[in-house]
């Protein structure tokens, strides 16, 4: 009876052999172009802070184009396109938010945000997304170099999609002067009249530090690459080639395997007709060591080589020297005093996702069998173990070399090699498996029946488990690499909006931040905040984005007093 599932395997395999060429992505390359748009809270900042965006994807040809990404990439780089820090977020239904840490050793100067998705590096970087940022360090005399001696605000206001002081959005307020920690209490109104933006943000922020976005010069443009970026409709990728060693070429139709370090899986893809591998990730936040590695090949020596996640083509950008008139260096002060308090007074709210309780099995299960090693007499080696257990798993030479094979009434499983794991990383290597001590083993778990893994078909599975987590000491394939691979940001979509406790100075440099306003059928909402407890004046940014790329923008003052 159980033959008959024999077809069925076979038939899964054909099949799954075939859409291996769907690889982990879908490929668009023929479509239309996919442009983004984005707001950030503010547009100045102390080295330490956060910067928190709002973004849509949308279509430069069709804004009606069913969606594509659903990674969007933010780096914070110099105006050479030097990165200093970056990170990956998810973009659900087009609509994206994040934030990212500027790294405290920054020093003063003119920076940029960049935001592309993968998809977007198949043209020229010029379309990217390029938000410019005035980043203050008080710690530190340097000052990022700059060779235009060009004025920033005319760089910024030379953007003819924003459209400021537009009647299709209103804020309207009781009052316009505040005393320390008094609500704040907005109504917004879009008018219906007007077309419906897409997006709404609203961001509160001290006066100057603030600048509309810049148009980057699309004359240089960048040559194109041979490589073609796929978009990553299914989420976070990473993509490579297999080569030999020696002859640097490529090895086309072999099985590449990735294993998340502690996370007790493994994703196996084979290698297209070029030798290129695409795998498709979980939507992880934070790094995570990763593992890849080829399958043993006869006399060849696999090489895994990683693609670059982030995009490392030149930019072509304004470098503008770093100045700040009157009012900017007020604001910075303020700035740079209010980030220091708030370190000082930071509740430490953040959670170790390292320390989340560890998966109960592993991606296959529960196992057929499970062997603990210490309920068993020890022997010397580990093949002295498969001789007396009583398991259909036995050790057989063929041509000369040994192999694992499960004996059974199921015939089809001696067709297919089983997939064989060290603490669920992949080893193809029997003697390296054979030289373990069964002293570092906690157990074996078994899978006896064919397993569909990736589009691979494996003659069961066959897992050893160390008792220390560190591979029993075993020497990983030499085609392998260790990879600490950073996953999505972890970002919190709105900031606090006052302290937990009355005697905790309210140090707020965002005094309000919402990335993605909702309004009811009327398009009106009402929104809330304390007022900080800086004096000085504000001004509440309500921004509406649309599919088409403009942006509607909207300012109010108020002014916070302390007398």
């Amino acid at each position: 009876m159980k033959r008959a599932f024999f077809p069925y395997y076979v038939a899964l395999f054909t099949l799954l052999s075939v859409c291996s060429g769907l690889k982990s992505q879908d490929l668009f390359v023929d479509n239309a172009k996919e442009r983004i748009e984005v707001c950030t809270d503010r547009t100045m900042y102390a080295s330490g802070e956060k910067v928190f965006f709002s973004t849509i994807l949308f279509n430069e040809q069709d804004s009606l184009a069913e969606e594509f990404s659903r990674i969007l990439y933010c780096e914070l780089i110099t105006p050479a396109g030097n990165k200093i820090a970056g990170g990956k977020y998810l973009l659900k239904n087009s609509s994206g938010q994040g934030c990212l840490v500027i790294p405290e050793e920054a020093i003063s100067g003119i920076y940029f945000l960049k935001f592309y998705t993968r998809f977007m590096r198949n043209n020229s970087t010029d379309d990217y997304t390029y938000t410019m940022l005035k980043i203050i360090n008080p710690f530190k005399t340097e000052v990022l170099a700059g060779s235009d001696i060009v004025d920033t605000k005319a760089i910024a206001g030379n953007n003819p999609g924003v459209r400021v002081g537009n009647q299709a959005l209103k804020i309207i307020s009781d009052k316009n002067t505040f005393s320390p920690r008094d609500e704040i209490r907005l109504h917004i109104h879009v008018n219906p009249v007007n077309k419906v933006r897409e997006k709404l943000c609203m961001s509160v922020i001290p006066e100057s530090t603030y600048e509309d976005p810049l148009v980057t010069d699309k004359n240089k443009l960048n040559p194109a690459e041979t490589q073609v970026y796929f978009p990553e409709t299914r989420g976070l990728s990473l993509s490579g080639q297999l080569i030999g060693t020696e002859s640097g070429n490529p090895i086309p139709f072999s099985n590449v395997n990735l294993s998340i370090i502690g996370d007790k899986d493994i994703l196996v893809i084979r290698t297209d007709s070029s030798g290129r591998f695409f795998f498709a990730l979980p939507d992880y936040t934070g790094k995570k060591d990763i593992f890849l590695c080829a399958s043993d090949l006869p006399d060849i020596k696999p090489e895994v080589l990683i693609d670059n996640d982030f995009c490392s083509k030149p930019v072509n950008l304004p470098s503008p020297l770093f100045t700040l008139n009157e009012d900017e260096m007020k604001a910075a002060y303020k700035l740079v005093v209010n980030s220091r308090i708030t370190t000082m007074f930071r509740e430490e709210t953040m959670t170790n996702k390292a320390l989340e309780e560890e998966l109960p099995t592993s991606f296959f299960g529960e196992p057929t069998d499970v062997f603990i090693m210490e309920k068993y007499i020890d022997l010397p080696t580990l093949e002295e173990y498969f001789s007396e257990l009583p398991v259909m798993l036995k050790l057989r030479k063929v041509n000369g070399k040994k192999q694992f094979r499960f004996y059974t009434t199921q015939n089809e499983m001696s067709f297919y090699a089983p997939l064989i794991l060290v603490d669920w990383v992949a080893v193809t290597d029997i003697t390296k498996i054979l030289a373990m001590s069964p002293l570092d083993i906690e157990r074996i778990e078994i899978v006896n029946s064919l397993y569909v893994k990736g589009n691979i078909l494996y003659g069961g599975i066959i897992s050893f488990v160390s008792k220390k987590n560190d591979f029993a000491g075993i020497d990983l394939p030499t085609s392998g690499t260790f990879v600490n691979y950073s996953f999505l940001e972890d970002c919190t979509k709105s900031i606090p909006t006052a302290p937990s406790h009355a005697n905790i100075p309210d140090s707020r440099n965002t005094v309000y931040w919402n990335p993605d306003v909702q309004t009811n059928e009327d398009g009106s909402a009402v929104i809330s905040f304390p007022a900080p407890d800086t004096p000085g004046s504000y001004f509440i940014l309500l921004r509406g984005m649309s599919l088409t790329g403009e942006v509607v923008l909207t300012k109010k003052m108020f002014v916070v007093s302390d007398e």
